[in-house]
């Protein structure tokens, strides 16, 4: 047979077009056409592919080609990996998606950053990297980050996505060229991390010199992607509404978001014309951030394939050649870990990398473990300084090692923490607080923290503490203050008196980092004292002179946030001495004087949720504290009142040289905001019981029952409660700062 020019040409065409395309190793058996799956993005909706990717699976539908966006990127690279169906259910229902996907890190962070987090509560901080810069994103990522790395570990040395036992791609977007970016080879886990870099929730990933998000906004159903890699037979998957919208969120974040959705129907529109089967799983009922209802849109993505069965059944092969593609799969998926034989580390802080080094030495030479990796890197994580921390598996010759690169956050540091703070003294007055916190990283050394506090409002406040490691945990601190404080008497619903007290200090502290959790300091402080009365008689003395006091302090922080824990135990034990103090004008009752007097407290509270979607929890608290045979200066006294404290009494209302109360109640989960604004609203009581006294033989027990609603919002828990006692005392509060203690 002859061939003419023409044909020739047909046919170099032919090969030219066969060698660029993009195609994935595995072949279908036969003549089957190639099948792809094509997976789109909608946040918590997404997880609706789990179902469709069962029902494919039940009725012997092969999946040749897989690509994906956003949140179809990571269900989608995690079924790649070789996980089944009920694998990937089984994954989610272990996650906890407050950590995941909301805007809380506190659970992770060391007891330093917990004290600042409590300190302000607040759910924003702000970096002062070029300007006063708010977050990049609610969430940074981190958790996300660990999942990533877990689902993809053992393929960390692939050429490409297609060497996966599915192959595999997945759509970012590039903001620097305004164009999409599909991802076919590197790192599996930052592919699927950047996939679906949500604006607002989570950071863009930065790739040399790509700075890519969420894919969704440019192709969210990549379905030409799916044709590019050599699928026949394309089946898209919807989990939007492609439906024109009635109703819109005006509010300037809800206007955002509305461009966004916007953008990603309208791309939705353009890529599905391309499928030969569209499934579109009606979600109307459910939100972007509802991942706590994972089985539910599992079952819906289960159903909405089940009503497509005509349309999907032609392309279900038989039982032969599902189990030739089984066995295909299953010979591709990697399972096993190496032995690791060295630590790299990238982009830490010179001393963050040598304690990073040390920290994960230890798995080296053993048996390689997952979970006790990714434990060192909470535990290094803690700090907070860095967005991310990740970790992948990676080759030197022969030998298999771990690298961890440390991701800075692109506004910080130094960062703001600001907090807000309000309370009602009467039915009427107010006492307010504005204040904020600088922290700067690497001051006068490498790995020193600078904390500069100020205040205004009720109790002007003005510090600055510096704190600097030691070798292994050990670490000092230098600090100063001035502060002012206001202490009110409420008499019949009114200010029946007021007292200030005013003071400037300095001290020295020394103490050992136990693990991440704990903090043992002991110190020293000097200062000068002045207080007086500003309006009526409270019967606290007139004051002025120096005073100078030693400290012990134990702090155990095992809750997983400042506001409201689901879980956890937070505890301080505190041994205070005054060596010297302050001279007394006019003295009073029994010539008291601090000087001498040695205080112990211990105190603190522990929650613990009752069922699995942390909607009801338990709570006990409670504090006990003694001066021993002193008789310390009123200033000095152990105090009660305020919420969780005695709350049918003011602050301070009731004080004493000994103290002792507990309080124990509920808070049932009403509502929640949603993510990007804040966390859940409770409501909920609870009983307290206790005294401050002076003498055993003069304590009363007093009995009070209160009941509250508190919101986990942006700027802090906001709480509004009314708290009654059996002898007739009650009181209503309003206000916006902390309730755990």
């Amino acid at each position: 047979m002859r061939f003419s020019c023409t044909h020739l040409a047909v046919l170099a065409a032919a090969l030219l077009l066969l060698g660029g395309a993009d195609l994935g190793e595995a072949q279908p058996a036969g003549n089957r056409p190639r099948i792809g799956l094509a997976l789109g993005g909608g946040s918590a909706r997404g997880l609706a592919h789990v179902g469709v990717l069962r029902w494919l699976e039940a009725n012997h539908v092969p999946i040749d080609v897989l690509t994906g966006t956003s949140m179809g990127g990571l269900v989608g690279g995690a079924y790649a990996t070789g996980m089944s169906p009920d694998e990937l259910e089984a994954m989610l229902s272990g996650i906890d998606w407050d950590a995941m996907f909301g805007s809380s890190r506190f659970e992770f962070v060391n007891v330093r950053r917990k004290r600042d987090l409590r300190a302000y509560p607040s759910r924003l901080e702000f970096g002062l990297k070029g300007g006063i810069i708010p977050p990049s994103s609610l969430n940074n990522g981190q958790q996300v980050d660990l999942l990533m790395s877990r689902i993809t570990a053992p393929y960390y040395n692939l050429a490409s996505f297609d060497e996966l036992p599915t192959p595999f791609r997945c759509v970012a977007v590039d903001l620097r060229r305004a164009q999409p970016v599909v991802l076919r080879d590197g790192s599996l886990a930052r592919a699927m991390r950047a996939t679906m870099s949500l604006p607002m929730v989570f950071p863009p990933i930065v790739a040399g010199d790509q700075l890519l998000v969420d894919g969704g906004a440019m192709n969210n159903i990549p379905v030409d992607v799916a044709r590019v890699m050599g699928a026949d037979r394309v089946i898209a998957v919807n989990v939007g509404d492609l439906k024109p919208k009635n109703a819109i969120d005006y509010s300037f974040i809800g206007l955002a978001m509305e461009t966004l959705d916007a953008m990603m129907r309208a791309n939705t529109l353009r890529g599905i014309t391309g499928a030969d089967v569209m499934i579109n799983v009606p979600l109307e009922n459910y939100g972007s951030f509802d991942w706590r209802r994972a089985p539910a849109l599992i079952k819906e993505g289960y159903n909405a394939a089940e009503a497509m069965r005509a349309q999907l059944l032609p392309l279900a092969v038989s039982d032969a050649d599902w189990s030739a593609w089984q066995l295909q799969r299953a010979a591709k998926r990697r399972t096993a870990f190496p032995q690791l034989a060295f630590v790299d580390v990238a982009g830490a802080a010179v001393a963050d990398g040598e304690r990073l080094r040390r920290a994960l030495a230890v798995h080296v030479g053993v048996p390689f473990d997952v979970g006790a990796i990714e434990e060192t890197l909470r535990e290094l994580g803690g700090l907070d300084r860095y967005e991310t921390l990740s970790w992948q598996l990676v080759s030197r010759g022969s030998d298999h090692g771990v690298s961890v690169t440390a991701y800075p956050k692109s506004y910080g540091p130094p960062f703001v923490f600001l907090g807000l703070s309000l309370e009602n003294t009467t039915g009427n007055e107010f006492r307010f607080g504005l204040g904020g916190r600088y922290l700067a990283f690497d001051v006068l050394g490498s790995g020193t923290e600078l904390r500069v506090d100020a205040a205004v409002g009720s109790d002007p406040a003005l510090g600055v503490a510096w704190y600097r490691p030691l070798p292994g945990p050990f670490f000092v601190e230098p600090h100063a203050v001035v502060s002012s404080h206001t202490f009110s008497a409420i008499a019949d619903g009114r200010i029946a008196a007021s007292y200030k007290r005013s003071r400037v200090g300095v001290g020295l502290d020394a103490g050992v980092n136990v693990g991440r959790l704990d903090e043992i300091r002991a110190g020293v402080s000097y200062g000068w004292t002045a207080a007086s009365v500003r309006i009526g008689d409270p019967g606290l003395p007139e004051i002025d002179g120096e005073d100078m006091t030693a400290r012990l302090l134990w702090l155990h922080d095992g809750q997983d946030d400042a506001i409201v824990p689901t879980r956890g135990l937070h505890l301080l034990a505190a041994l205070r001495h005054h060596l010297s103090a302050p001279f007394v004008d006019v003295p009073i009752g029994n010539a008291r004087s601090s000087e001498g007097v040695s205080h112990v407290e211990i105190g603190g509270s522990w929650l613990k949720s009752i069922d699995a979607g942390a909607r009801r929890r338990l709570f006990l608290g409670g504090s006990v504290g003694t001066s021993f045979n002193g008789n310390p200066l009123p200033t000095e006294q152990f105090l009660l009142g305020g919420p969780m404290r005695m709350s049918a009494f003011s602050i301070g209302e009731s004080r004493g040289d000994h103290v002792a109360f507990a309080v124990t109640g509920y808070l049932h989960q009403a509502t929640r905001l949603p993510d990007f604004l804040g966390g859940p609203v409770f409501v909920g009581g609870w009983l307290e019981t206790g005294s401050a006294f002076n003498r055993r033989a003069d304590a009363e027990i007093d009995t009070h029952a209160s009941a509250a609603v508190i919101a986990d919002t942006l700027i802090g828990p906001v709480f509004a409660g009314a708290s009654v006692g059996m002898d007739g005392d009650s009181r209503f509060y309003i206000g916006i700062g902390r309730i755990f203690r």
